[in-house]
């Protein structure tokens, strides 16, 4: 157990910090689910790599596949939304991916749920405790939501997003509305008797005076 004053590392230092394709792929994921900064995919990825040693533990024989822990372990990663509710193998465990674990905080679940109109503004509207889950308000938007309680994911009634009526409330519902770029045609030139019209006879006189250049 160690001191409870020593304060552990939760997060996983990344081997490959300057690679393109993982800085690319991680500055999705800020921008996706609304991230603080890259730290907090480091704290999802460490809680990854502690599910599958755990499950790495259990499938080392069949006492501990078959044991009651071992079951108590996949029910609560089903009951957490991390697994699939049909997942019945310890295997299923090794397939568990970080958008798995970012697909259950309560900012993405607020957007999912139509409640804001960006990851973004989810994210604002927790820290801004407009939001409740379970009848309690939850300031922090990487709680990760259990099945269970999402369907308890609301506006706190004395916040004034609690309206349907709400300007915002309408916006998320409705979807972001995109213009209809309008084509505008061009004024038909006139044309002289040969059918050619100014601009016509204007790139033939530069066409005549590169050729003058070059014979020159």
């Amino acid at each position: 157990m160690g001191l409870p004053i020593k304060h552990r590392k939760k997060y996983l230092s990344h081997k490959q910090r300057w690679d393109k394709q993982t800085i690319v792929e991680e500055k999705e994921l800020v921008q996706n689910y609304a991230l603080k900064n890259k730290k907090e995919i480091r704290k999802v990825e460490f809680l990854v790599g502690k599910f599958k040693k755990l499950a790495k533990s259990y499938n080392r024989s069949e006492e501990t596949k078959n044991s009651q822990q071992a079951i108590n372990f996949l029910e609560s990663l089903k009951a957490k939304g991390f697994l699939h509710v049909d997942a019945t193998s310890l295997d299923d465990v090794l397939n568990i991916t970080t958008r798995d674990i970012l697909e259950r905080r309560l900012s993405n679940v607020v957007y999912k749920l139509k409640l804001a109109r960006s990851p973004a503004q989810a994210r604002q509207f927790v820290v801004h405790r407009h939001v409740k889950v379970g009848g309690k308000v939850v300031d922090s938007p990487s709680y990760l939501v259990p099945l269970n309680e999402e369907p308890t994911v609301e506006f706190r009634e004395t916040s004034n997003l609690s309206s349907e009526e709400h300007p915002e409330r309408k916006i998320a519902e409705e979807g972001v509305v995109v213009e209809e770029t309008k084509e505008y045609e061009l004024p038909d030139e006139q044309v002289d008797e040969e059918g050619k019209s100014a601009s016509d006879r204007k790139e033939e006189a530069l066409d005549d005076e590169e050729q003058d250049e070059r014979v020159e």
